[in-house]
């Protein structure tokens, strides 16, 4: 995910403190433990950048696995809950679509079903890359 590395050395600009990097068995237990088998791409996203204490400048942060354990209860259809925009205001959820690749949906916590915004994280991040706010502010 060549637009991941584009958005660590931008995080690193914006002083975006990263968690350190998890291992494949710990990041398999905390997807398994909301449900779900990690797909390749979550493993490679989990195993290259641990998350973010604090938003990114476009005010979007993924969680470390730690606050993804907190919210297993929260996985439903769409998937398990792995980062949010604007302090929480509406959360992304993951989904597998294969052992390779998992989509992406944003969830409003309305009563409307979460919205797919990208196939594959290769594509989410690569939208981020290219308009994070056009990504990040969907239509409701």
């Amino acid at each position: 995910m060549k637009s991941l590395e584009i958005l660590v050395k931008r995080w690193k600009l914006e002083s975006v403190r990263p968690f350190p990097p998890y291992g494949e068995s710990i990041i398999r237990s905390t997807f398994l433990d909301a449900g779900i088998e990690a797909s390749k791409d979550l493993i490679w996203l989990y195993g290259a950048f641990g998350g973010m204490d604090v938003p990114d400048d476009n005010l979007w942060r993924l969680w470390p696995l730690l606050e993804v354990a907190e919210r297993v209860h929260e996985a439903n259809a769409f998937g398990v809950l792995f980062s949010d925009y604007l302090l929480d205001s509406w959360a992304y959820r993951i989904k597998p679509n294969d052992t390779d690749t998992s989509a992406v949906y944003v969830d409003y916590y309305d009563v409307k079903d979460p919205l797919l915004v990208a196939h594959t994280l290769g594509e989410f991040f690569e939208k981020y890359v290219r308009n994070a706010d056009e990504l990040l502010n969907q239509p409701c």
